[in-house]
């Protein structure tokens, strides 16, 4: 989430981060209301919000947690809190 959306591709590449992300800082703070960050999210492909979840953690423990919840969305499932400080979210 940033004001000035040219400055996240370059700290995504600056970081050798594999994410992506999406300018949507308008929906984010208005439609979301988004009270801190890192926040993470997981939506499908109809636009329903799978998981969401408030901060990060460098470990590969929250890494694998999030690409487990990923998987099980894309097969149809409903993501569980693999992630610290993740809940699951939508239908």
């Amino acid at each position: 989430m940033d004001e000035n959306p040219g400055l996240v591709e370059p700290f995504i590449t600056e970081h050798q981060l594999t994410l992506n992300a999406i300018p949507a800082y308008n929906y984010v703070t208005q439609t979301l209301k988004v009270n801190g960050i890192p926040q993470n999210w997981i939506v499908d492909a109809d636009s329903v919000i799978r998981l969401k979840g408030l901060g990060y953690d460098s470990s590969e423990k929250w890494e694998q947690g999030m690409r487990d919840a990923i998987e099980k969305c894309k097969s149809g499932g409903a993501a569980t809190s693999g992630a610290s400080g993740s809940s699951a979210s939508g239908s």
